[in-house]
């Protein structure tokens, strides 16, 4: 795979292609690596969107009262039991797309949940998204760039977005002066950008695209 010609940045074309390749390896996995830490990994080549979901991690008021009746004779296969957990699992949706603007990775994220119990407002940012560990550096304007609401450019709806102001900055500081592929690119945006907001990248992804 070619270098990425004008890091700290992409063009759209490496854009394009390094998604396409991150889907690939994403479907290569195995259904148990896939569930460990992403659900989905899709690119939308009309609107040039590499979306990436993961299950949000929350207590289920629902399997206590499944436990509660374990002595009553209630089995742990009911489908409705079963159907009540999967139907309400709320999903995190991670929207890339390249700044026509800063020609780098922006991040778009929001929640969607059957229940409607997370809206777009930064109690439920810091609250349940935020990793505990980066909530005082996410509040300030520092190497992210700063956390804020603003309007899915497709979805036209309140999103959560982190700015892309300094994302070459720390592009530049990740990589040093080893070269990137636009994979590598990609990759390491995901890790550096991503990690505060609960977007880690599987081993076995990382593994399956270095081979």
């Amino acid at each position: 795979m070619d270098l990425a010609a004008s890091f700290p940045r992409l063009s759209d074309a490496e854009f394009h292609t390094a998604c396409m390749i991150l889907v690939d390896c994403f479907n290569l996995l195995p259904d148990a690596s896939r569930k460990a830490k992403w659900t989905a990994v899709t690119l939308d080549p009309d609107e040039g969107v590499l979306q990436i979901n993961k299950e949000l991690p929350v207590p289920d008021p629902f399997e206590s009262q499944i436990q509660d009746h374990d002595d009553a004779g209630l089995e742990e296969d009911d489908e409705e039991a079963l159907d009540h957990k999967e139907n309400n699992t709320p999903i995190i949706h991670y929207d890339i797309l390249l700044s026509p603007i800063y020609s780098v990775p922006v991040l778009y994220f929001y929640i969607s949940d059957t229940l409607h119990r997370y809206p777009p407002t930064m109690n439920t940012l810091y609250k349940h998204i935020i990793v505990p560990e980066y909530v005082d550096q996410t509040k300030d304007v520092g190497v992210l760039g700063g956390i804020t609401i603003t309007d899915h450019p497709i979805l036209n709806r309140p999103v959560f977005f982190i700015h892309p102001c300094r994302t070459a900055e720390v592009m530049e500081a990740s990589v040093g002066e080893t070269p990137a592929t636009s994979l590598g690119y990609l990759l390491m945006w995901i890790g550096a950008m991503g990690k505060t907001v609960g977007l880690d990248i599987p081993l076995q992804l990382v593994v399956q695209a270095k081979g």
